[in-house]
């Protein structure tokens, strides 16, 4: 994901900027799963107490 966030800061050309927003399009959904999985755990965790 490192490599995404360089390769929008140093792309200035639109049509590999389309390529660039698809691979980070991807990612994202990824990162919302995990954010969800999180934050059904602390939910989980928390009634536990």
């Amino acid at each position: 994901m490192k490599d995404i966030r360089n390769t929008i800061v140093h792309e200035y050309i639109d049509d590999e900027l389309i390529d660039v927003f698809d691979e980070v399009l991807e990612y994202s959904l990824f990162l919302i799963n995990i954010i969800n999985n999180t934050l059904k755990y602390i939910e989980k965790t928390l009634r536990k107490k």
